[in-house]
């Protein structure tokens, strides 16, 4: 791990090496016409700094293109389920988790949020439907918060490990042996699954987020993942150590709980991986404003966790310098808004002065990456979705909304107002 983490970091520094050094003449041609220190930080963060880190996660996946096999485990298992007004899907989340293709025991906890729809039936429902070896218990969480609906289920447990799945994420039928023959093998505190997006047909706006989660969140979580320093163990579907999480003391109440959450077991030293083969399908927003909200609600959990747990105080050099490196999204978030838009508009002036080679080249380098990600997952031999005008969406409007919204959040966390879970 050391030796390729090593690789990585040489081939990550050479390439921004011979970034700068073709930077000083574009710099230089762009200062005549614009102040010199914005320039140079429109630079960096156009070019060089998205460069140094899209070369080192380009490198680091490749190196560790072989996707890892484990053991197969029986263990039993508890799946703890979250629901607040899901009447439309809880009942097909829950069914997907009964029919796993898994010798163990599964418990499923389902925790009802002071839900005021139709969940509660729809619970009752497909609990009649569950077979041996399959168990579906109904709790109520009264207190409004996915982090008390958590800890409701958590206080349940009686597995070594649990599971967790939103209510609106339906499992593939290997997900469960999958995610818990790795967690078993490798002794992890959290393992962070791999999402798809579920049935984006709907919307420009759905369609476009299957990119997303299909090359850029996976990147990064391989990327993280195989240094044992995922950051986000998502609560869409994770797995995770009872005891490590008992110990860390369950879940805040924060925007970002499962942020947090996992920044703290990387605190402890304890390792947060990450295991592609495990997939769910998860639901996405299907409107733009229900895209914003939720992007805007990730950049105030990304915050939270930094306030949480500070860079310099993670439990090692790996999650520290991935903690490092997702304070520099701050940095592109504005590099974008205050840069990358004031250049474009004046390339198509004729002034190339801040969007031009370079930057076409970073461009480059981000499609070559997404390329490999995709073939990657192709392989994995799970089925997904694709759309050409999702994909077209994604490369022309995406980066615009999820800055946008970004920016919204850390504003909203720099003033300390407070945000809307769902």
């Amino acid at each position: 791990m050391k030796g390729k983490f090593a690789a990585t970091m040489i081939f990550a520094s050479v390439w921004l090496g011979l970034s700068v050094w073709f930077a000083i003449g574009w710099a230089q041609e762009a200062s005549c016409y614009l102040p010199a220190a914005y320039v140079w930080w429109a630079i960096i963060g156009l070019a060089l700094l998205p460069g140094f880190m899209m070369s080192g996660m380009f490198f680091s996946n490749l190196l560790h293109w072989k996707c890892r096999t484990y053991p197969h485990t029986g263990q039993d298992t508890t799946v703890i389920l979250c629901a607040h007004n899901e009447e439309e899907t809880v009942a097909r989340t829950i069914q997907g988790v009964l029919d796993q293709d898994y010798p163990g025991k599964i418990r499923v906890l389902v925790v009802d949020n002071a839900s005021t729809d139709r969940t509660r039936s729809e619970i009752f429902r497909v609990k009649e439907q569950a077979r041996e070896n399959r168990q579906v218990e109904y709790l109520y969480c009264a207190q409004k918060g996915k982090a008390h609906a958590l800890n409701t289920g958590l206080a349940q447990v009686e597995t070594s490990y649990f599971i967790t799945v939103d209510a609106d994420t339906y499992l593939e039928k290997s997900a469960v042996q999958r995610i818990m023959d790795h967690i078993n093998a490798r002794q992890s505190a959290c393992v962070a699954g791999n999402l798809f997006v579920d049935c984006p047909t709907r919307t420009l706006c759905a369609k476009m987020q299957i990119y997303d989660y299909l090359m850029s969140i996976a990147a990064i979580k391989r990327y993280q993942g195989s240094y044992r320093s995922t950051l986000v163990a998502q609560g869409a579907f994770s797995a995770y150590s009872t005891q490590a999480v008992r110990e860390a003391g369950g879940w805040q109440d924060r925007m970002g709980e499962d942020i947090v959450l996992t920044y703290q077991l990387l605190e402890k030293g304890l390792p947060s991986t990450y295991e592609p083969r495990a997939v769910g399908y998860t639901t996405v927003p299907q409107t733009w404003n229900g895209l914003y909200n939720q992007r805007k609600r990730w950049a105030i959990g990304m915050l939270e966790g930094l306030s949480q747990v500070k860079p310099w105080q993670q439990g090692n050099s790996y999650s520290r310098y991935f903690t490092c490196l997702n304070m520099g999204v701050i940095y592109l978030d504005l590099a974008f808004l205050l840069g990358f838009i004031p250049g474009l508009i004046l390339a198509c002036m004729g002034c190339f002065c801040l969007v031009g080679a370079l930057t076409i080249f970073t461009v480059a380098v981000g499609a070559l990456l997404s390329a490999t990600v995709y073939l990657y997952q192709k392989k994995l031999g799970i089925p997904f979705h694709n759309s050409l005008p999702g994909f077209i969406a994604f490369l022309l409007v995406f980066q615009g909304l999820q800055s946008t919204a970004a920016l919204h959040g850390y504003m909203i966390h720099l003033f300390h107002r407070k945000g809307e879970w769902k």
